[in-house]
């Protein structure tokens, strides 16, 4: 990847090519793109709480979050069938006309069913113009700059969770909500005609005959939707039934796509630990699982345990984002056998972070405790690009489109089962039964302590891609 094999080049060749105006425009689409729903989405988190106020529908609020993880999956993983239909411009465009429509809708709700109902748009939207961004990365950008595009779009999410809630809430504070979600609509339509002028209009006749696979994105909405019920779920029973209904869901829908002989939802070799898009979907499933603990339950744990504010809680998630697009874009301009030890460090990192979180939330110190978030956010930061690079390489051909949906679809799914997975821990802790420090502080070292078990599978599977690709540089 670097014009040295070492990864040691005294000039990073990345700086000349973006700087060159046939990649600088799809850059800048790249951005805009991925800031568009990643802004939406932290401003939406952060006047939710003005919108209960006014409109009520506190015990559907839950609900308002997990339609929009829902959609955000099945867009992401349909997006692929609508690029072989329609192309790369007509599925921009579709995720972004739902994306607008969407947020209209929650700009317009009088009730939660509405606004819940306009969450779900915005998912369907955001999952699509996601999976896009992906796409134009394979499609327009060479291959030697994927890890550095990558490390944008990571970046592009830090600058919208650094930028969203601090607009959201101005807007809260003067008791508009509404109008941060029409806010959002010239940032969507922004993103739709700077990248609309870049994308390549034909599309074949055999690629207009596809056809959607509606009964695997039922099959897998059913799915989802247990896994995002689970935390809600009272009884042990329950959950446990939720869980297996998931499970079987999932196993089929992947069962039919295996056996189907085209319009798939996912590459071939996708679950093989043999592979490398197998081994880079495993990396990337379980790195995105070690985003959610941390981020549904920090803030929570901090002002039980240590009489944080809340305020002060919300930074020590916006300093695990920030760490993450610090490490990805630094990440990024490595290549070769650096790129590879990339890859082993981030899970080594996350691992010590969670190991740091176990042994230091009950009882501090907060320096120690900062610095366990930081080293999370570093550790996804630092082998992200590298392994999406790897599984957008790793396609097949025809597969192209299913492969770059793939990142954005194994990220969110993961994270709805992180979240599934944290509820449980949490409550088995005893949390459910009340916030008391004792509780807080049971249940902070349970979902840390079991939590890490996600890096280290992380580590191994990571240490195996470094080695089977460091084979193939030797080899070639």
């Amino acid at each position: 990847m670097d014009s040295r094999r070492d990864g040691s080049a005294a000039v990073d060749p990345t700086w000349s090519a973006l700087l060159d105006a046939r990649h600088a425009r799809p850059a800048i689409g790249v951005v805009l793109c991925t800031v568009a729903p990643a802004f939406g989405f932290f401003v939406t988190a952060t006047v939710l709480p003005s919108v209960v106020r006014d409109i009520g529908g506190l015990a559907l609020y839950a609900w308002a979050s997990t339609a929009y993880a829902v959609a955000s999956i099945l867009g992401s993983a349909g997006s692929s069938v609508l690029v072989r239909r329609r192309g790369t411009r007509g599925t921009l465009l579709a995720s972004a006309a739902a994306l607008v429509a969407g947020t209209s809708i929650c700009a317009l709700a009088t009730s939660m069913p509405a606004l819940i109902g306009g969450r779900a748009l915005q998912g369907l939207g955001g999952g699509m113009m996601t999976a896009v961004v992906h796409g134009i990365i394979r499609e327009l950008f060479p291959e030697v700059l994927w890890p550095r595009m990558l490390a944008t779009i990571s970046g592009a999410w830090g600058l919208a969770a650094m930028s969203g809630p601090a607009v959201g809430g101005v807007f809260a504070g003067w008791g508009l909500w509404r109008g941060a979600f029409w806010f959002m609509i010239p940032l969507i339509a922004a993103a739709a005609a700077t990248t609309w002028r870049i994308l390549p209009r034909a599309v074949t006749a055999a690629e207009r005959s596809s056809r959607a696979p509606l009964g695997r994105l039922a099959l897998m909405c059913t799915g989802v939707l247990c896994v995002a019920s689970v935390a809600n779920a009272g009884a042990f029973v329950t959950r446990g039934m939720l869980l297996a209904a998931a499970a079987a869901a999932f196993v089929l829908v992947l069962r039919l796509d295996g056996a189907a002989s085209r319009d798939r939802l996912f590459p071939a070799g996708m679950l093989s630990v043999r592979g490398s898009l197998g081994q880079g979907f495993w990396v990337i499933f379980f790195v995105a699982m070690s985003t959610t603990p941390g981020s549904v339950y920090i803030p929570l744990l901090l002002q039980v345990l240590h009489g944080v504010s809340a305020a002060a809680a919300g930074y020590f998630y916006a300093a695990q984002s920030l760490a993450w697009t610090t490490a990805a874009l630094v990440s990024a301009r490595l290549g070769g056998s650096r790129a590879r030890g990339a890859m082993v460090a981030g899970p080594c990192l996350i691992a010590a972070g969670f190991l740091g979180l176990a042994l230091a939330i009950a009882s501090g110190p907060m320096a120690a405790i900062a610095l366990s978030v930081v080293l999370v956010g570093a550790g996804i930061g630092a082998c992200w690009a590298h392994v999406g690079s790897i599984v957008l390489g790793s396609a097949r051909p025809g597969e192209g489109a299913v492969a770059a949906s793939l990142i954005p679809t194994t990220q969110t799914f993961a994270v709805s089962m992180g979240a599934a997975l944290s509820g449980i821990i949490a409550n088995a802790a005893g949390l459910s039964r009340g916030d008391s420090p004792a509780a807080a502080a049971l249940a902070g070292q349970w979902l840390f302590g079991i939590f890490l078990l996600s890096p280290l599978t992380a580590l191994f599977i990571a240490w195996r891609l470094a080695a089977s690709r460091a084979a193939a540089s030797r080899a070639g």
